[in-house]
């Protein structure tokens, strides 16, 4: 019997066979924030995308802010409107203590049904923090497989009662794909996640190193997704009854990056925010002039005066520059809606 796999959303959304992880539907929807709790890692993956800045270092970031307090990252949380979170690095299990105490804050705070997942190589997992993670109330550990280490990690793991998968770059090689799918089937896995493999400033090297080329986009691996598909088309041919997800590198950004901005914006907004196309958000900037209609602006809410300077809709552009007078600019600031903002671009009007 022939089977067909439907492709047309895969570049775009993803693919999937099965049911998705809870993890990653609540990550389509941009429900889940990302913790990344450290930059240290005993791994050597040449295909690794971390930056330079962040690989091998201690800091931890919440949806790419950088936190130092436990009470940090439940507020992030609460203003992007996450319903999860996703922690990662580095390897989390390096610095387990804090990774339990922020698990076990978020659930306190938000509520067990609150979803955390976790990522690891497994390298440095023990029973005790399979014990740990568990009474903390993680919901979904993914092994990343690099190693005999990883599948030994997997066994144990699977004795507990959260939810265990593989998750792995596509390594343009349909034969190591299906064999990793093989044997996460054969373990008995919820889910096998196939991340399109990406290129960074500080992997390029090491990519190149391994023969493979970069495709004309400058961001992606040449041949990843034809390894994923190919491998998904395996497995329905084969009949397998695994949840098998393929997540290409655009995804990140056109969906869950962009969809928790927004929710951030709604949840962060100012007067005189106003919302742009892919989560950016403008707003102006003008210098300040004892003038009625801009006292009554700020006065109303819609502008908003620090010092010398008000802060105002774009929408309200074309007045404030009647009013100011003639040679002084009005700044349009474009920015993500992150705390603090992120600046994009100053146009000046």
């Amino acid at each position: 019997m022939s089977y067909v796999l439907e492709t047309s959303k895969c570049d775009d959304l993803g693919c999937w066979i099965g049911k998705l992880s809870r993890g990653c539907d609540l990550c389509i929807k941009g429900l889940k924030s990302v913790f990344f709790v450290t930059g240290v890692c005993n791994e050597k993956c040449f295909y690794c995308p971390i930056s330079s800045y962040r690989r091998g270092r201690t800091n931890a970031y919440i949806n790419e802010v950088p936190v130092s307090e436990k009470n940090d990252i439940v507020l992030e949380v609460l203003a992007s409107g996450s319903r999860g979170v996703g922690i990662t690095g580095g390897d989390p299990l390096l610095v387990i203590d804090k990774v339990i105490e922020v698990l076990r804050t978020l659930k306190e705070i938000l509520g067990k049904n609150f979803h955390a997942h976790m990522y690891t190589t497994g390298r440095n997992l023990r029973t005790e923090h399979l014990d740990r993670l568990s009474d903390a109330g993680l919901d979904e550990l993914r092994i990343h497989v690099t190693g005999p280490h990883s599948w030994i990690a997997l066994k144990y793991a699977l004795d507990y009662s959260f939810d265990v998968g593989i998750e792995n770059p596509a390594i343009p090689d349909f034969s190591k794909l299906r064999d990793l799918i093989e044997e996460g089937y054969r373990l008995g896995v919820r889910f096998i996640n196939l991340n399109e493999m990406e290129v960074s400033e500080s992997n390029y090297a090491g990519i190149l190193s391994k023969g493979f080329k970069v495709n004309p986009d400058g961001l992606t691996v040449h041949g990843s997704r034809e390894a994923a598909l190919q491998a998904m088309h395996w497995v329905l041919e084969e009949g397998l009854a695994v949840n098998i997800h393929y997540c290409p590198a655009r995804f990140k950004d056109k969906y869950q990056y962009r969809r928790r901005l927004i929710k951030r914006f709604k949840r962060t907004r100012l007067p005189y925010e106003t919302l742009g196309r892919e989560g950016v958000v403008k707003w102006v900037e003008a210098p300040y002039k004892d003038d009625q209609l801009i006292n009554y602006l700020v006065l109303s809410g819609l502008a908003l005066k620090r010092g010398e300077v008000i802060y105002s809709s774009i929408k309200l552009s074309r007045k404030l520059k009647n009013v100011i007078h003639a040679g002084i600019l009005i700044k349009v600031i474009e920015a993500y809606p992150t705390n603090p903002r992120k600046l994009l671009n100053i146009l000046h009007y």
